[in-house]
């Protein structure tokens, strides 16, 4: 599947987003509308369906566009944007205007775009480089980033993050299956671990979420920062975190920090190096551990996801970003991206980070 997505894709897909997991914007936040290449019409549309059916978008939805009120962004400032795009293939093909709804989906794309520049995670030669790579020309990623940064960044406030919960830690060792936080309920992480603001933990590690974003304090040096998952079916499991280092850690500690968050059954096999993918403009590498847990077949077994007696850890000495890994890997781990399920090399051979 191509990586670019269109506006109306992107639009259904952020939107059910919003519907379920509230109002916080972002990635799996790699979702992007960028170019669309000349050879293509809008007869092709290519959308990104809501993750359950029970999710979809109904025509009188508002989440876009009370994300959009919140992030300070008026039906004027989209419609400018949705001009440039466009003038530059950002929308629906060659010639074909986009309406207000499209023009929409793409500003909340964008919004996230101008908050993850705004905390460090992304620059504006990367999300140039990244449209380029998804279809638009340097004229045409040059255009979009310049409009971005000057008139439609300015006007988008910081995410409002909500206000953290009371807790009482009184939660067990282990969730109710066995399971230590990967693929655990989010009552559990409540009762087990005290949150901690994601805007200062989290924000320039991981980038801005699609949905509500969450941080758990694990030790002093050591936060874990996820996104309660949208999709119904999961239940408010985190089936995918991310270990942050206040500094970069040996490959010992960030191993125990991996298996502190598994079931007790997983046993790490041997680690394999990966790279970006051949479209990054980044430079960098990764390690990638694989470990087998019979338990981790239950606890995703439960989600009505594929369930596998495996979890993976992907570890990086910087960080992991839209674009791939910040820098290579050198020995050190800054971030640990952990999830359920094993990483596997791509039909090139190598494994990406």
């Amino acid at each position: 599947m191509p990586r670019y997505r269109r506006a109306v894709g992107t639009a259904l897909l952020i939107a059910a987003a919003l519907t379920v997991g509230g109002c916080g914007s972002g990635t799996p936040s790699a979702t992007r509308t960028s170019a669309v290449p000349a050879d293509e019409t809008e007869t092709e549309t290519e959308s990104t369906p809501p993750a359950d059916d029970s999710e979809a978008v109904t025509a009188d939805d508002t989440s876009m566009e009370d994300a959009l009120t919140a992030a300070g962004v008026d039906d004027a400032l989209v419609n400018r944007l949705g001009e440039v795009g466009d003038a530059n293939n950002y929308g629906l093909g060659v010639g074909v205007e986009t309406d207000l709804e499209d023009r929409r989906g793409l500003a909340v794309v964008q919004v996230d775009a101008c908050r993850n520049v705004d905390v460090g995670y992304r620059t504006w030669r990367g999300i140039r480089y990244a449209d380029e790579a998804d279809g638009a020309t340097e004229e045409q990623a040059a255009a979009m980033a310049d409009f971005l940064r000057t008139e439609f960044c300015p006007h988008v406030t910081p995410l409002k993050e909500a206000p953290l919960p009371e807790q009482t830690l009184d939660a067990a060792p282990e969730d109710d299956l066995g399971g230590r936080g990967l693929a655990s309920p989010l009552t559990w992480w409540d009762g087990r671990h005290p949150r901690v603001s994601w805007s200062k933990e989290c924000a320039a590690q991981t980038g801005m979420p699609i949905g509500d974003p969450v941080a758990y304090r694990l030790a002093k040096d050591e936060v874990v920062c996820a996104t309660i998952p949208s999709a119904a079916s999961l239940k408010n499991h985190l089936i995918s975190v991310d270990v942050v280092f206040s500094a970069p850690v040996d490959e010992d500690r960030a191993r125990k920090a991996a298996l502190a968050l598994l079931p007790s059954d997983a046993s790490p096999t041997e680690p394999t190096e990966g790279t970006n993918p051949d479209w990054s403009y980044l430079g960098g590498g990764c390690l990638n551990t694989n470990f087998r847990t019979a338990t981790m077949k239950d606890l995703t077994e439960r989600l009505g996801k594929d369930a596998e007696p495996w979890a993976s850890a992907l570890y990086y000495s910087d960080g992991a970003t839209e674009d791939g890994a910040v820098g290579d890997y050198t020995g050190k781990v800054k971030q640990i991206a952990l999830s359920t399920g094993a990483n596997k090399p791509g039909e090139s051979g190598e494994l990406t980070c």
